[in-house]
């Protein structure tokens, strides 16, 4: 039973602590504050340090050993790294996705398209950044591959992370989100090369050098 009790506290630390860094009350190179965790959970840190390793395996936590672990920083070498191969995917995703797969979740995408532009409208980011987020992860489901949907689940965290860090000027960001309609509008109308070079657009931003991605 008590082991039970760890793994749920480590669970809700975790969901915590994730929450934390992916809406940016946690930025990075900030530390993970432990002992007062600890405190807070009337808890030994086994279960603090439990849920800080499993975001460490999700990317989002650095554990410096024998210290304390950090929430990660995203250099500009892997901003261009995670943006070259979220272009792939979505791309990858486009080229996949049927009639049907689009049809069976056109209804979820228009509802994130436009959870996004109301979030916009009131301020609030970390809202506008996650259902930013299940938008494209319903475009990865539209294509119906299991390989490609597990591998993109796997990168959103730090693709959310990324959204945080880049901090895009309000202006821009609502251009941006407005091409979700876009998208969608090119799908329906079976324009998936149209598509793909706005995904490259949507994900570079027009001021990374991705090289060949596109």
């Amino acid at each position: 039973m008590k082991k039970c009790i760890q793994s749920s506290l480590s669970d809700q630390v975790y969901t915590m602590l994730k929450e934390q860094i992916l809406n940016g009350q946690l930025k990075g190179g900030m530390k993970i504050p432990e002992e007062s965790l600890a405190e807070q959970f009337g808890v030994s840190r086994t279960p603090i340090r439990e849920a800080i390793r499993r975001l460490a395996e999700y990317g989002l936590v650095t554990i410096k050993p024998r210290s304390h672990a950090l929430v990660s920083v995203i250099t500009d070498e892997e901003a261009l790294d995670i943006a070259r191969v979220r272009i792939t995917l979505e791309q990858l995703a486009v080229d996949s996705i049927t009639e049907e797969g689009y049809r069976n979740h056109v209804k979820e995408l228009s509802r994130y398209a436009a959870d996004c532009q109301y979030a916009m409208g009131i301020g609030d980011r970390a809202t506008v950044f996650q259902q930013d987020s299940l938008f494209h992860l319903t475009l990865i489901k539209a294509s119906q591959n299991s390989a490609l949907i597990s591998l993109y689940e796997r990168l959103d965290a730090k693709i959310q992370q990324l959204r945080i860090a880049q901090n895009l000027p309000e202006e821009d960001l609502s251009h941006y989100l407005g091409q979700h309609s876009q998208m969608m509008n090119l799908l329906k109308s079976g324009e998936k090369e149209r598509c793909k070079a706005l995904i490259y657009e949507h994900v570079s931003h027009d001021s990374l050098d991705l090289g060949a991605a596109q």
